[in-house]
């Protein structure tokens, strides 16, 4: 893998991209702790992690949902409409 370096042109395109406005301070700065934060993924990278199965969860996940029991209503929804037809709602007529 190719050594990617944080470079102070670099912050200030993504400054530019994100539209921040950097001091020349604040750039020096953000430049020495990406490099850090780079620093530290590439220590990752050298980790040998041949023959350890991988992990996508750190606990066991189960289904919590309930089983879907179909149960009749225990109130009319079109009890208090004025004017219905069958199970629909009327309504008035668009000139």
């Amino acid at each position: 893998m190719a050594r990617i370096a944080v470079s102070r042109d670099l912050v200030l395109e993504l400054a530019k991209a994100a539209r921040l406005e950097l001091t020349g301070e604040e750039t020096d700065r953000y430049t020495q702790q990406l490099n850090v934060i780079l620093d530290a993924f590439r220590e990752l990278d050298e980790v040998s992690t041949g023959g350890v199965e991988p992990s996508y969860h750190p606990i066991e996940i189960e289904d919590k949902l309930r089983e879907d029991v179909v149960e009749k209503w225990q109130w009319d929804p079109l009890a208090n409409v004025v004017d219905s037809e069958g199970k629909y709602i009327r309504g008035p007529k668009i000139k």
